[in-house]
């Protein structure tokens, strides 16, 4: 790509779902700003929360009993897409003015240049992720009827899947100069516990996470490096820190 652009770098670590989803907003606004630079952050959630698409409803696409009973927020996103329980996972943002070299104007093409470091991430893990395209053999499994509530159930067009099951999930808002793109990075998944917040949840047999894939435990810190440094190598880009 030859960028040799320069991007913020935020590790922001653990928050509340109002506090994460309030950053982002935030960030977006902040691109909209003359020589804002693009930005990378990162995140957890504490406590565990369920965030629903901008257009989901919420009777249908949470149970507000459950999530009580366990202690998790819930939250609706700017973005759209279908909910996700942010339990054990790694979020990351990318946040960048539209007038940006790297990336293509419209959805799908910035879908693509992000995903392209989202698998040199797993690729540092040691995972062969594999990005579901029109063309490509997985094709099939996107359903783009599907009526289910959880994020996780099926993949969309470039998103990414490893041994064929969903991995990372990853939804996009663009406003008049700029783009707001955030997803889920799966360490962990409990089909039963997502299940019981999110009315059906996703079929264990559709999705996987970096654990599973490994076959062992993984640190927060040894994930949140290989996408931070898959995302420099894939994208050319270098980073300056900021907390």
């Amino acid at each position: 790509m030859n960028s040799n652009q320069t991007w913020r770098f935020i590790d922001s670590g653990p928050g509340t779902a109002a506090v994460n989803m309030k950053l982002d907003e935030d960030l977006l606004l902040q691109a909209l700003m003359p020589g804002a630079l693009p930005v990378l952050r990162l995140y957890t959630w504490d406590p565990p929360a369920v965030s629903l698409g901008r257009f989901q409803r919420q009777d249908s696409a949470v149970n507000s009993v459950a999530c009580a009973k366990q202690g998790f927020d819930i939250i609706r996103r700017i973005t759209g897409g279908r909910a996700v329980l942010h339990n054990r996972e790694l979020t990351y943002s990318v946040i960048s003015p539209d007038k940006n070299a790297l990336f293509p104007p419209g959805v799908l093409g910035t879908y693509k240049v992000i995903a392209a470091g989202l698998l040199a991430g797993f690729k540092n893990l040691g995972i062969p992720a594999e990005l579901v395209t029109r063309t490509g053999r997985h094709a099939p499994l996107v359903d783009k009827n599907s009526r289910e509530a959880a994020c996780f159930a099926s993949p969309s067009w470039y998103e990414i899947i490893a041994q064929g099951k969903k991995i990372a999930g990853s939804a996009q808002r663009r406003v008049a100069g700029a783009f707001l793109q955030h997803g889920s990075i799966l360490i962990n998944h409990d089909p039963a516990l997502e299940a019981e917040v999110i009315p059906g949840g996703s079929p264990a047999e559709r999705v996987t996470s970096i654990e599973r894939e490994l076959g062992r435990p993984v640190s927060l810190d040894e994930v949140k490096r290989a996408f931070k440094n898959g995302l420099a190598d894939a994208l050319e880009i270098s980073f300056r820190e900021e907390r």
